[in-house]
């Protein structure tokens, strides 16, 4: 219990951190800097996230009410919370979705990677942990932190048979360290269970996002590494180079500029009124401008004038913005190269005018490895999700327990266009393979039924245009 003790009490010290400054070698941790506030990495993140996601649909099938009940808690989680996830392991290394039930639906907590410590894991799966529920910072300086420890325990059932449980236990940090006040003191977690368990499961009821980036000096780290680990330097350099065309737009406004020659010596006079004199008795002069009408008289009439040479003038000097341009997008190209995706997530791509899908696929293939092994690592994410709302059900008795089956729909849009699924359709037409029930079902995305009485009606429309001939009969001889 100690040992358990030290770590709860590391983790909830570690809630007073910068945020901007989780992970070594962000760039975007000094907060005081210009450019402080864009985020390559959440760029990279989001980019890559929205490519991974496009059209992505999770139908939980079944006839049963469990299997209706959980399609709705998908639809919820994937419009809401699977983005969010999805993006928190991309750009901290590991996230974590802890699920539980308000007494009226699925809440799904998302816990980024410094929120939440592993005691033990059997490979990627977890089998105990403990994360930050919520903070609290009072009045009087102190600062409240609620815990919770979730870990896989033995179980026995009333009739003997064992199994496991998902054992759920809170507490509370002050200042960083574990204390006996009474949770209860607030009111808001006072309504919190601070010890109970989900009995007949067999792993851990949290779902798991761990980057699959790898990190050579270790290689089997518990926790995942962010996917933009190795580009500490080039991200560094983009926000230099940002912070660079600040600092030259603001050189650049216009000015005045002023001939030396329109400087005159002014005496200096005291608050009372008097000269200012200096120590040989003489007047003491300033070097000013004019001032009021006389400073505008002398911009209009360029008064003192030589050869043409105006004494006031402005100045608006240009600065290297193509240039800055150019070194970015160098810049963003190493952040992709270290990532392992092509460019064109962050940077300009190198070509747009790709001629077919062929050439599409071909220089994307590092982006859609990455892709596919992301989709992969979401697809048990969301198993082990769903897993943990099914079981949640049965603990609460939300529905009837009843058989369903979860399938995972993810679009090739992004490397694939309508041209090109046009093109296809037509070809398969032309050596029979597809029909008009298969270009409108794509094209106008109609269901299989709906699509077949389209062509249907429009068939017996294109029929009763056509006019009817009458066979010809030739007239009998006389």
């Amino acid at each position: 219990m100690r040992i358990l003790d030290s770590i709860l009490t590391a983790l909830a010290n570690r809630l007073g951190r910068d945020v901007q400054g989780k992970d070594e070698g962000q760039s975007y941790r000094d907060a005081d800097r210009k450019g402080s506030g864009y985020s390559v990495e959440c760029e990279v993140a989001e980019s890559l996230a929205d490519l991974m996601l496009l059209l992505f649909q999770m139908p939980i099938d079944g006839d049963s009410e469990r299997a209706r009940w959980l399609d709705g808690v998908s639809d919820d989680f994937k419009l809401t919370k699977l983005k969010r996830a999805v993006c928190s392991g991309f750009v901290w290394g590991d996230a974590v979705v802890v699920p539980s039930w308000n007494g009226t639906c699925i809440d799904n907590m998302v816990v980024d990677s410094s929120d939440f410590a592993i005691f033990s894991a059997v490979g990627d799966r977890i089998t105990s942990m403990a994360y930050v529920v919520d903070t609290k910072a009072m009045r009087t300086g102190a600062t409240y932190t609620l815990l919770q420890l979730i870990e896989l325990v033995p179980y026995t059932a009333a009739d003997g048979s064992e199994s496991k449980a998902c054992r759920y236990r809170l507490f509370m940090a002050k200042n960083g360290a574990l204390t006996d006040e009474p949770i209860s003191q607030f009111s808001d977690w006072a309504e919190y269970a601070q010890d109970w368990m989900v009995p007949n499961v067999d792993r851990l009821l949290v779902a798991r996002y761990k980057s699959f980036a790898y990190n050579p000096r270790d290689p089997n780290s518990t926790k995942g590494v962010p996917i933009c680990f190795g580009a500490g330097d080039a991200i560094r350099e983009i926000h230099y180079l940002l912070d660079q065309m600040h600092i030259e737009f603001g050189l650049s406004e216009k000015a005045v500029m002023a001939d030396k020659r329109m400087f005159r010596a002014q005496p200096v006079r005291g608050n009372d009124g008097k000269l200012v004199k200096g120590q040989d008795g003489s007047p003491v002069e300033r070097v000013e401008l004019p001032k009021g009408r006389e400073r505008l008289y002398v911009g209009i009439t360029n008064r003192g004038a030589v050869d043409g040479a105006p004494l006031i003038h402005d100045w608006s000097p240009d600065i290297r913005y193509e240039a800055y341009l150019a070194a970015i997008d160098k810049q963003e190209k190493l952040v992709e190269k270290a990532v392992g995706v092509n460019g064109g997530v962050i940077s300009d791509g190198n070509d747009l005018n790709y001629q077919n899908v062929d050439n599409v696929r071909k220089s994307s293939l590092k982006t859609q490895s990455f892709i596919n092994t992301a989709r992969g690592v979401a697809e048990n994410m969301l198993e082990d999700l769903v897993y943990a709302w099914n079981a949640i059900a049965n603990f609460y008795g939300v529905t009837p327990v009843g058989q369903y089956e979860v399938g995972y729909d993810w679009s090739d849009e992004y490397i694939t266009t309508f041209a090109d699924k046009q093109a296809a359709i037509l070809a398969g037409e032309s050596i029979g393979a597809t029909d008009a029930l298969d270009y409108r079902q794509f094209v106008l995305g109609e269901a299989p039924e709906v699509a077949a009485q389209r062509v249907a009606e429009i068939k017996a429309a294109k029929r009763d245009a056509v006019p009817s001939l009458t066979p010809f009969q030739p007239e009998p001889l006389e």
